[in-house]
């Protein structure tokens, strides 16, 4: 059995059970870009709903529904991934790279609330433990995905995976401060499943496209 092979199967094995152990549903994969899949009903009408006054010809590009119908959630995928319909050929790369940063975007958002309960005088002081480990495993995300970026332009989506795969592991932490944390609230719980979602999103397609080698 070739080392490649070994990659890939380890990449997709690590990448269901990273999702599970962080309360996914299902496991992810996506067709190949070539031949996109029909995605379930449910699916297709939250994305039909996204995108019914965002295109001007009010249709969904096929290989973009295609593309995202196996990720963690496919109606955020299309709804993050729609401006790339405006600049040609569609490019799996760039797809890729601009979910990567909208995850980026979601973990400054999820940053600035950290930030402003522990500036807030009247967050309980039961939580201030929660919200400081918060605080580092977000900014240990940050800068996380800040090194998965650098490596997409070099096409080395697998060392970008298995970089990128510690997003999940950090807010699940997160996560758990608060679990363990007895009648404190979670105040990110929104805001921390968006970023799930678009990071689960990235694993999906990198696991993709590096099984169906679509580079």
């Amino acid at each position: 059995m070739d080392s490649r092979f070994n990659k890939t199967l380890l990449l997709t094995v690590s990448l269901s059970c990273l999702l599970l152990s962080c309360n996914a549903t299902r496991v992810l994969t996506i067709p190949p870009i070539g031949a996109p899949a029909q995605s379930k009903a449910t699916a297709s009408a939250l994305v039909g709903s996204l995108f019914s006054v965002a295109s001007a010809t009010n249709k969904i590009n096929p290989v973009i529904t295609g593309f995202c119908s196996g990720t963690e959630s496919p109606a955020l995928c299309a709804k993050t991934l729609a401006p790339l319909l405006l600049q040609g050929a569609f490019d799996p790369l760039k797809a890729l790279e601009t979910e990567i940063e909208a995850t980026m975007k979601q973990a400054q958002t999820v940053t600035g609330i950290i930030l402003k309960k522990l500036a807030d005088h009247n967050t309980p002081k039961a939580a201030l433990d929660a919200l400081h480990i918060c605080k580092d495993q977000y900014s240990d995300i940050l800068d996380t995905i800040k090194e998965a970026l650098e490596l997409i332009p070099q096409h080395n989506v697998v060392d970008a995976y298995y970089k990128f795969s510690s997003v999940i592991s950090n807010k699940c932490t997160c996560d758990d401060a608060f679990t363990e944390s007895p009648g404190v609230e979670n105040p990110l719980v929104n805001e921390s499943l968006t970023l799930f979602q678009l990071g689960g999103n990235c694993l999906a397609i990198m696991d993709a496209l590096v099984n169906h080698s679509r580079l």
